[in-house]
C-alpha cells in the first residue's frame, strides 16, 4: 500500500470530520511538491483555514516517505504569540497523531499515510504510539522534549515566538544548556517555521532568515534542507518574495469559503466617557458596566433574532473581547451577577482549567458552540486561530489587526444571517497618554480612524473585505531590526560557558518586537499542603515535578509582584539545575522557571492569575480521568481515614515494629503495593489514578521499571518512623531524560560497553542514511557512535555503575536515583567529571587513519556527545587521566580542543555542527530508550 498525490482529498476529510480542501489549500501542496518549498508568504484572512498547513504538512511528507521524488521539511514550527491560538494548535495536530495511532494495519488513507510515517522512523515502532510526533513549546509549561528523539520522522511543534526563537539561537528558554545544541540544529534544518501574524513578529522573522542563511553558507553542505520560514499574512506584500494563498477566483467555486469570507459583519461604535479604561476607581466601574451593558443587549439580541435550532447547533455564545486581564475579570463577575451564564478565557488560565471548555467536555471552543453559555470573556488570547463561531461581539477598541482577528470569531462560518460586532471607543478625543492593557496610543488611534471607515461599510469586518484598507500595522517598539552576524553566532554556540546564562539576557535583541517590554513567560504550579519544612517539600517536588494541564502561564512582568505576596514554602524548578531549590526571597525569575506554591496562596480572581486577586484554586495534579503512558502519579498521604490505612498497611509489610531504622524504597515489593492499592481502591482518591497505579506496578519483574514506589517517612510520637506519604511515579517517559539515560535502562539490566558502543554507531548510520546524507558524513557518524562512551572504561566510572564483571559496563540496570548518588560520591570522580572528555582522549589515537576535517569532526561529536564540551571541558589532563598522557595535555591543555571547534564551525558551521551533534545523540538515546 502507498500514498500518492490524488489522496489528499480523502485524508483531510479523514482528519477534518468529512470536510473537503479549499482550492488554495490544494495550491499549497502543489507548491511544495513541486518546488520542495513553502512560500514565503501564507495570504488567507482569518477564517480561510490557516491551520490546515499540519495537514497538508502530515501528508507532503507521507508523500515523500512513499517515494514522492521532491524533499520536504520533516517538522513543521506552528509560532504564533498567542497561547490559546498554540493550545488550539497543538490540540489539531494531537488529534491527527491521535487517529494516525489508532489506523495502524488497515487500508484507509489513514493507513497508508500511518504507514509511509513510520518508515521514516529509525527507532523501534511502538503500535501504541502515533507515528507523527507533536509537541508543545509555550512559557509557563514543561517544554516537550520527545520530538528531539527522532530527527528522522514527521513532527508538529506548535510554539510561541520566544521558546521558539530562543531555542533556535541556542538559548533555550526552560531548556538545559546540554539540550539547547540538540534544539538549534533540529530547528535550522529539516523544519519549516510558519509565523503567524508575522507583522507582530518581525524581528523574529528577520532573525529567523537570517539563521537559514548562515546555515546554507557552510563551506561542508550538510544535504539536507535548510530552515524556512512563512509568513502568513491577509494581503500580500510584494517585496516579501513568493506567496501562495486565497485568490478572487476561489471564491466563485469554493461555496463555504465564500461565505466565510463575505458574510457581512457590520460595526457599531459605542462611545463611553471612561475609555480608556483605568485600573481604579469609579471609572473603572463606569468602564466595567458598559461593556457587561453591551453583551447583555448584544445576547438579549441573540436570543430574540435566531431560531432555537441556529442556537442548539452553533450555540448562542456572545464574544466580549477585553485588553487587560483585570478588566476581563470584573466583567465576568459582573454579568454573572446579572444572572447570565459566563465563562472567562484568558492566558493565565492552565491548560486544566480552559480543557473543561473543550470537546469532549464542552463544546464552546469549538465551531459548534455550546448554547448553555450566554457571554465568553476573553484578553487577547482567543483572537487568533481559535475555531469559535460567536453569534455576536461587544470588544473594547485595540490596534486593527487585533480587531480583524476578532471580529474572525463572529458567525466564523457564515451560517448567520445576521450578526453585530460592537467597539467600545473614547467619547471625545483619544487621550495623549492613552493606553489600554498591552496597547499604545499611535496605535489606537490609527485603529479608530481606520474604524470609522469599517463601520460606515455594510461589510463591516467581513474578512475579505478587510484587504483594502488593510488594518493599520503596529509601529514598531525599536529603532531598528538587528541582523545577528557570524561572530554572534558564534558566541551563542558557547553553550557550555558561563557566558551561556548570560545569552539569555539579550535574545530580546534578534527576538522581540519591544525592546522596552518584552513578554516572557514563567509558570505557576498549585500544590495542596506543602510540607512546611523546606528539604521536604523540595523532595516532594523533585519525585512530583509540575506537570503540563496544571501549570498556570504567567508573565515575567508579574513575577516580582506575585512573589512578594507568596505565602513562605514555595519551591522554584529551574531547568538546568539538578534540582528543585527553596525560593528565596531575592530570586530573580527567569523565562521558563516554574513556581510551586502551596494552594493556600490567595492569588487568583476567577481561576486566573492576578496580582491583586484574593481567591484561592484547588490542586489538579492528579485531576486527570484517562491517564496516558507518563501522566500515571498517584499520591497516598494523610489526609483522610482511608488514605491513613492504606499506608499503615504498606508499612506493616516492610516495617520491622522493634526496630528504629526507617526503611528504603528498594523494601517495598511494588507487586504488594500493587496488590493493597487493589483492594483499598474504592477508598482511595482520586480513583482513576489508584487503578492506573496499580496496573502499573502490578507486571513481571522484567517489566517493572515503568513505575517507582517512593515512601516519605516521618518519626512518630513514639519514636518509630511512620509512612507519611506513598508516591507511585510513571517512568514511562523518563526515557526522556538525557542525563538518566547515561546511567540505567528501561528494563533493569547491565549494558555493556561494547554492546551500547555497536548499538549507537549502527543507529547513527541508519539515521545518517535515512536523512540522505552523503556517505562520508555518514562515516563520521557511525564512527562517532562507536567511540562516543569510550570513557566510560574509567575504573572509576565503572564504580560509579557499580560494575563487578571482567567487561567494563555503559548502563548498570540501576535506576533509584538516591543509590546512583551514593555510587558516584564512592566513585572518587572530581565534581564535573565528564566521560565524554575523556573518550575523545581515547578516541583520538584510533582516528589517525581519518582525514584532518573528519578526525575533528568525529572528535568534536564524541566529546559534544551529552552536550558539554562547548567549547571547553572544566578538568586539566592531570585531573582527567594524569600529566602523562600526552594526548590530553594537547587536546585540553595545549588549546587544540578549542581549535577544533573552531575548524569545525568554520566548515559546517554553527548550527550544522549543533545538528550533526543532534542525529547522534538521537541515536544514543533511541537505543538506551530500547534497553541497549
Amino acid at each position: 500500500m502507498s500514498v500518492d498525490r490524488a489522496d489528499f482529498g480523502a485524508f483531510f476529510a479523514a482528519v477534518r470530520g468529512g470536510q473537503q480542501p479549499f482550492r488554495w489549500q490544494e495550491r499549497l501542496l502543489d507548491h511544495l511538491l513541486t518546488t520542495g518549498r513553502w512560500p514565503d508568504q501564507l495570504v488567507a484572512p482569518t477564517g480561510a483555514g490557516k491551520t490546515s498547513v499540519i495537514d497538508v504538512h502530515v501528508f507532503a511528507v507521507a508523500l515523500m516517505a512513499a517515494s514522492h521524488p521532491v524533499r520536504v521539511p520533516r517538522r513543521l514550527a506552528l509560532v504564533v504569540d498567542r497561547r490559546a491560538l498554540v493550545d488550539d494548535q497543538h490540540a489539531h495536530a494531537t488529534a491527527i497523531a491521535d487517529l494516525l495511532a489508532t489506523a495502524r494495519g488497515g487500508r484507509t488513507v489513514l493507513a497508508r499515510v500511518a504507514a509511509a510515517l513510520d518508515s521514516l522512523r529509525t527507532g523501534q515502532v511502538d503500535p501504541t504510539a502515533s507515528p507523527l510526533t507533536v509537541a508543545l513549546l509555550r512559557g509557563g509549561a514543561p517544554p516537550s522534549r520527545s520530538w528531539l528523539d527522532e530527527p528522522a520522522g514527521a513532527a508538529v511543534l506548535c510554539a510561541t515566538p520566544d521558546m521558539w526563537g530562543s531555542r533556535l539561537l541556542l538559548a533555550g528558554y526552560g531548556s538545559r544548556a546540554q539540550a539547547r545544541p540538540r534544539e538549534a540544529g533540529l530547528l535550522a534544518f529539516d523544519t519549516v517555521a510558519v509565523v503567524d501574524e508575522a507583522h507582530l513578529s518581525r524581528q523574529l522573522v528577520t532573525t529567523a532568515r537570517r539563521v537559514a542563511e548562515l546555515a546554507a553558507v557552510a563551506d561542508e553542505p550538510l544535504g539536507v534542507p535548510v530552515l524556512q520560514v512563512v509568513e502568513t499574512t491577509a494581503t500580500p506584500h510584494a517585496d516579501a518574495g513568493v506567496a501562495v494563498g486565497v485568490e478572487a477566483d476561489d471564491l466563485a467555486v469554493d461555496a463555504p469559503l465564500r461565505q466565510r469570507l463575505t458574510s457581512p459583519k457590520p460595526v457599531t461604535l459605542v462611545p463611553v466617557p471612561a475609555w480608556p479604561i483605568p485600573k481604579t476607581g469609579p471609572a473603572f466601574k463606569a468602564g466595567v458596566a458598559a461593556l457587561a451593558d453591551e453583551a447583555a443587549r448584544l445576547r438579549e439580541a441573540v436570543r430574540l433574532r435566531e431560531s432555537v435550532r441556529l442556537r442548539d447547533t452553533h450555540g448562542g455564545t456572545v464574544g466580549c473581547f477585553v485588553n487587560s486581564v483585570a478588566v476581563a475579570a470584573a466583567v465576568a463577575a459582573e454579568l454573572r451577577a446579572r444572572g447570565l451564564t459566563v465563562e472567562l478565557i484568558c492566558g493565565r488560565l492552565r491548560p486544566y482549567d480552559v480543557d473543561r471548555l473543550r470537546p469532549p467536555a464542552s463544546n464552546l471552543l469549538s465551531l459548534g458552540g455550546d448554547p448553555t453559555v450566554d457571554v465568553l470573556v476573553s484578553t487577547q488570547s482567543l483572537e487568533v486561530g481559535v475555531d469559535l463561531d460567536l453569534a455576536a461581539a461587544v470588544t473594547e477598541l485595540a490596534p486593527g489587526g487585533a480587531l480583524a482577528q476578532r471580529a474572525g470569531r463572529v458567525n466564523r462560518l457564515g451560517l448567520r444571517p445576521v450578526t453585530e460586532i460592537s467597539v467600545l471607543v473614547p467619547a471625545g478625543e483619544l487621550p495623549d497618554a492613552a493606553q489600554s492593557g498591552p496597547y499604545q496610543r499611535d496605535d489606537l488611534a490609527a485603529a479608530l480612524t481606520w474604524l470609522a471607515g469599517r463601520a460606515a461599510d455594510p461589510a463591516g469586518l467581513a474578512p475579505w473585505a478587510l484587504r483594502d484598507p488593510r488594518p493599520p500595522a503596529p509601529a514598531l517598539r525599536r529603532d531598528l531590526l538587528q541582523r545577528l552576524e557570524l561572530a554572534q553566532a558564534w558566541q551563542l554556540a558557547r553553550t557550555s560557558d558561563d557566558l551561556a546564562a548570560a545569552a539569555q539576557d539579550d535574545l530580546d535583541l534578534w527576538l522581540s518586537d519591544d525592546l522596552d517590554a518584552p513578554d516572557h513567560e514563567f509558570g505557576i504550579v498549585v500544590r495542596r499542603a506543602l510540607p512546611a519544612d523546606a528539604a521536604d517539600a523540595v523532595r516532594l517536588i523533585e519525585a512530583l515535578p509540575p506537570r503540563p494541564h496544571e501549570v498556570f502561564p504567567v508573565s515575567i512582568r508579574l513575577a516580582t509582584e506575585i512573589c512578594k505576596r507568596l505565602n513562605p514554602g514555595s519551591v522554584l524548578v529551574r531547568p538546568g539545575e539538578p534540582a528543585p531549590r527553596p525560593l528565596t526571597e531575592d530570586e530573580r525569575i527567569r523565562p521558563g522557571d516554574e513556581l510551586v506554591i502551596d494552594d493556600k496562596n490567595e492569588l487568583f480572581t476567577s481561576k486566573v492569575v492576578d496580582p491583586d486577586g484574593t481567591d484561592r484554586v484547588d490542586d489538579v495534579l492528579d485531576a486527570v480521568d484517562d491517564p496516558k503512558p507518563g501522566q500515571v502519579v498517584l499520591r497516598i498521604e494523610s489526609n483522610t481515614a482511608a488514605h491513613r490505612r492504606l499506608l499503615d498497611a504498606v508499612a506493616a509489610t516492610i516495617v520491622d515494629q522493634d526496630a528504629p531504622e526507617t526503611p528504603g524504597a528498594a523494601e517495598l515489593d511494588p507487586m504488594e503495593v500493587a496488590q493493597l492499592l487493589r483492594v483499598h481502591r474504592d477508598e482511595l482518591t482520586p480513583r482513576p489514578m489508584a487503578v492506573a497505579a496499580a496496573a502499573l506496578l502490578d507486571r513481571p519483574d522484567t517489566e517493572r521499571a515503568g513505575a517507582e514506589v517512593i515512601p516519605h517517612w516521618q518519626e512518630s510520637d513514639d519514636g518509630k518512623p511512620q509512612l507519611a506519604r506513598l508516591i507511585v511515579v510513571d517512568l514511562r517517559k523518563a526515557t526522556d531524560d538525557d542525563e538518566l539515560r547515561q546511567t540505567w535502562t528501561p528494563r533493569r539490566r547491565r549494558v555493556s560497553l561494547r554492546q551500547h558502543a555497536e548499538a549507537v554507531a549502527d543507529r547513527a548510520e541508519t539515521v545518517g542514511d535515512r536523512l540522505g546524507m552523503a556517505p562520508e558524513l555518514v562515516a563520521v557518524l557511525r564512527l562517532a557512535g562507536l567511540h562516543h562512551d569510550d570513557g566510560k572504561s574509567d575504573k572509576r566510572f565503572q564504580m560509579w555503575l557499580n560494575a563487578d564483571l571482567a567487561e567494563p559496563l555503559a548502563k548498570s540496570g540501576v535506576r533509584d536515583a538516591r543509590i546512583i548518588r551514593r555510587l558516584r560520591q564512592k566513585s572518587g570522580l572530581p565534581t564535573g567529571w565528564r566521560h565524554e572528555q575523556l573518550s575523545v582522549v581515547r578516541a583520538w589515537p584510533t582516528l589517525s587513519n581519518q582525514d584532518d576535517a573528519s578526525r575533528e569532526l568525529i572528535a568534536r561529536l564524541v566529546g559534544t556527545s551529552h552536550g558539554h564540551g562547548r567549547h571547553g571541558f572544566p578538568h586539566t589532563a592531570g585531573q582527567l587521566v594524569g600529566d602523562t598522557d600526552a594526548t590530553a595535555v594537547d587536546l585540553f591543555d595545549e588549546g587544540r580542543w578549542d581549535e577544533l571547534i573552531e575548524r569545525t564551525h568554520r566548515r559546517w558551521g554553527v548550527w550544522g555542527c549543533a545538528y550533526l551533534e543532534a542525529l547522534l545523540r538521537a541515536a544514543d538515546g533511541q537505543v538506551s530508550a530500547e534497553g541497549s
